[in-house]
């Protein structure tokens, strides 16, 4: 099997940039080049391989379900990334988190790909974080992250976009902890909060003009997501994005059926995309845009793009 690089080109096309205009921005540009993104089609014996690894998480039932009962796990796994923080003097490379871990195989446009830098993922997301923010955040005076975890999208966009206000929402208080550390360890304008999808807290009034952003994070909501896509058609918000996987994008071949049955074994998000649509035939939400990008670890894809905002 012959290695190619992922370029800027098959970059744009997997994110859903037009074939003409504006090219990437400069510093995306430059991780393509600064990074190994070479990978190569998984051999046959690759495939088996990969496919076996997958199928045997779901038949052990090796993971943790999604749902309201999870606090405590995000609670430790958080916990962990802000004594890492701490650890290293407040180092923003302390704050990925380990579900982005090394790894040989990865999935792009459907199939499994063997990669030569098992940070693939790792640097593929500094790609996309820094396509993202700057295609969709650039307007906003204010950036609500529901779900923000490690605090490692917040951190991103400070860095992009110093002047704006940020506030961080989880209902897991170590996050709170990483959000409000970073604030005063840089000096950015920003603020951690409690939050709970299954129980939004309707006092927190979204501020006119802000974006709302989520990433991995409404996928733990199961079909329970009702109550805070409520309270955002409450207070629209200029722009809700979400970065997500979703079940019902996926094909007909073999690695996108283990990732559905991953998927559904995890108890992750369904019906959301179906829900929005039915919200935009009646008027009261225009869809932007649907995306599946094409790209995500050994078990599943976790970057689809649906971006809306509430009329």
């Amino acid at each position: 099997m012959e290695w190619r690089k992922l370029d800027a080109a098959e970059f744009a096309a997997m994110v859903g940039m037009p074939t003409v205009g504006p090219s990437l921005p400069a510093e995306c540009l430059a991780l393509l080049e600064l990074h190994d993104f070479a990978y190569r089609l998984a051999a046959p014996t690759e495939r088996d391989r990969a496919l076996s690894l997958v199928l045997g998480r779901i038949v052990a039932h090796d993971f943790s379900e999604a749902g309201p009962a999870g606090l405590g796990r995000w609670e430790h796994g958080w916990g962990e990334n802000l004594a890492r923080f701490q650890a290293a003097d407040s180092d923003l490379s302390a704050l990925m988190p380990a579900y982005i871990r090394p790894q040989w195989t990865v999935r792009l446009h459907g199939q499994f790909v063997v990669v030569r830098d098992p940070s693939f993922e790792a640097h593929w997301y500094e790609v996309f974080q820094g396509w993202l923010f700057r295609e969709f955040f650039a307007d906003a005076p204010i950036v609500y992250e529901f779900g923000c975890g490690s605090g490692i999208n917040l951190a991103k966009l400070a860095s992009i976009y110093p002047e704006k206000r940020y506030v961080g929402l989880d209902w897991a208080e170590a996050s709170r902890a990483i959000v409000d550390s970073m604030s005063l360890r840089y000096d950015w304008n920003m603020e951690g909060r409690l939050f709970d999808f299954f129980h939004p807290d309707e006092t927190l009034e979204i501020e006119a003009g802000a974006v709302v952003f989520t990433l991995g994070a409404l996928e733990q909501t199961g079909q329970e997501y009702g109550a805070f896509l409520d309270y955002l058609l409450r207070f629209k918000p200029a722009l809700c994005v979400h970065i997500e996987p979703v079940v019902e994008w996926y094909g007909e071949t073999v690695e996108d059926y283990t990732a559905i049955l991953f998927h559904n074994e995890r108890r992750y998000w369904t019906g959301f995309v179906d829900r929005l649509q039915a919200l935009a035939a009646q008027g009261r939400v225009e869809i932007l845009k649907m995306k599946r990008t094409g790209f995500g670890s050994l078990c599943i894809e976790g970057y689809s793009q649906i971006i809306w905002r509430p009329v």
